[in-house]
């Protein structure tokens, strides 16, 4: 039995991929999306080889005609979309002084526009369901330590990670009277992802945030945490 619909951005790989398959799991029917067609598609295969539910396709989300494509394709397919998962982004590090257009450019795009799309087209469609639970429907954004502080090297990851948090708690209240939840996801810790591919053996596994994401959204009725910071011990 199917528990809901679910769209996952940057599924292809690390926390996408962890949350793709906690929902499914669950008993969520995953679109699992992102740039890169051929992971997505891996991931999927993954997620329907364990008896889940999932399709993989290709999204760039920074690209407004495509992310409204695949939420239509969503309700036509499903009747309707229940959780949205923003985690598509990228990562590029350098100082004011070397930053190029580009990168800041590409890093807003991914992170703070292709974000804003990709809620705005869930809403969209959101708002014409009927409440499941209590609610019609859920918005996760990911978010970093990064939208909370600033760093050296990391003008445009922050910018866009703070942008997100100003994002989120603007949309919380605008959809909390149409049953719509949303939470910042902030991961102020370390996650073992393609963001953060240094080894390092304290990381957390992506598994960890899959498991947060799947009990945020098992939260019927009025309830909804609309911030949750994961941190992390330090080593023993």
């Amino acid at each position: 039995m199917i528990t809901g619909t679910a769209l996952v951005t940057g599924a292809g790989s690390g926390i996408g991929r962890a949350v793709a398959e906690s929902l499914a799991a669950a008993g969520y029917a995953v679109v699992c999306a992102g740039r890169r067609a051929d992971r997505v598609s891996e991931v999927a295969e993954g997620i329907r080889a364990t008896g889940g539910t999932a399709t993989g396709v290709p999204l760039d989300v920074t690209v407004t005609e495509q992310v409204d494509a695949v939420v239509a394709h969503i309700a036509d397919e499903y009747g309707r979309l229940d959780v949205l998962v923003n985690n598509a982004g990228v990562f590029r590090k350098g100082e004011i002084l070397e930053l190029t257009d580009e990168a800041w450019r590409e890093t807003l795009g991914a992170n703070l526009t292709g974000a804003f799309l990709c809620a705005r087209a869930a809403v969209r469609q959101m708002v014409r369901q009927e409440p499941v639970a209590g609610k019609r429907g859920h918005i996760i954004n990911v978010n970093s330590g990064a939208g909370l502080r600033g760093y050296p090297t990391g003008a445009a990851y922050s910018a866009s990670k703070f942008g997100l948090l100003g994002l989120s708690d603007t949309l919380c209240q605008e959809t909390a009277g149409l049953l719509v939840k949303v939470t910042d996801l902030v991961i102020a810790a370390m996650v073992k992802s393609e963001l953060s591919s240094r080894f390092n053996p304290n990381r957390l596994d992506a598994s960890v945030v899959g498991e947060l994401v799947r009990n945020l959204v098992a939260l019927d009725g009025a309830a909804v945490v609309t911030r949750l910071d994961l941190g992390q011990l330090p080593p023993a």
